[in-house]
């Protein structure tokens, strides 16, 4: 089936950071509705037991490419990987859509801040994500695809000890709509930007959930299931692109 020009089925997706608790959440439930997933984040380790896991029901296990987004070949890695396992073929690219949920989350101090924290975690979270969407344009543009990355509500409601992430998380969100200006109409970029997100059985304790829920303007938090559900619906929504959808803040 095909729709404005997309193909809505089958789709082949990458996850950045997708061994991260949303990023395997995000991949578990694309390749639950039939789409081929290729998996990349730093651990191999971890990458070979969950595209192993996503074999179940008959399905052939995941691709996946190991690359630290902090080191400057990353790109070119995750690319050649990329082409490697999806060969482009018949007027399509190596990839159709991709998801951005890389997830390290630096604590960082004022009293404590570095010129080094500042450049890694701007290049992981910002400049490696910006540089693999340019890579991969073609691609996307072939497949008439999007590009959904995770945010944080931080950016413009900041909160302490974070300044390293929050600043790697506005310069992302500029940058993607940026992108989204030039890339237009052929690829959709769009962002997921995320406030208090709990996990149900980590925070089923009564009193924790409160807490969480008194971190929020809005009284409430979001769980695993609302970022999946808004990851999938901007990913699929040929009709935004440039956008910015909050869960839970």
């Amino acid at each position: 089936m095909t729709v404005a020009g997309r193909k809505t089925q089958g789709r082949r997706v990458l996850v950045v950071g997708a061994t991260g608790r949303l990023g395997t959440a995000i991949a578990e439930a694309l390749t639950e509705r039939g789409d081929e997933v290729v998996l990349t984040a730093r651990d191999t380790e971890k990458l070979e037991k969950q595209a192993a896991s996503l074999a179940r029901g008959g399905r052939k296990a995941a691709s996946f490419v190991s690359a630290d987004l902090g080191h400057r070949d990353a790109v070119e890695t995750i690319v050649h990987g990329l082409r490697a396992a999806l060969p482009p073929k018949d007027g399509r690219g190596s990839i159709d859509d991709v998801i951005l949920a890389s997830g390290p989350f630096p604590r960082t101090p004022l009293a404590e801040l570095r010129r080094e924290d500042l450049e890694r975690t701007i290049t992981v979270h910002a400049v490696a994500p910006l540089l693999l969407v340019h890579a991969l344009s073609s691609d996307l543009a072939k497949a008439r695809g999007g590009v959904v990355a995770l945010g944080d509500a931080g950016t413009t409601r900041p909160y302490e000890q974070h300044v390293a992430y929050l600043t790697a998380k506005g310069a992302l969100k500029t940058g993607l709509q940026a992108l989204a200006v030039e890339l237009a109409p052929d690829v959709r970029v769009n962002v997921v930007e995320l406030g208090v997100v709990a996990d149900p059985e980590a925070d089923a304790d009564p009193l924790r959930r409160h807490r969480l829920a008194t971190r929020s303007q809005l009284g409430r938090f979001g769980t695993p299931h609302d970022v999946v559900h808004a990851v999938l619906s901007l990913l699929d929504a040929t009709w935004a692109t440039g956008e910015v959808w909050g869960v839970g803040r």
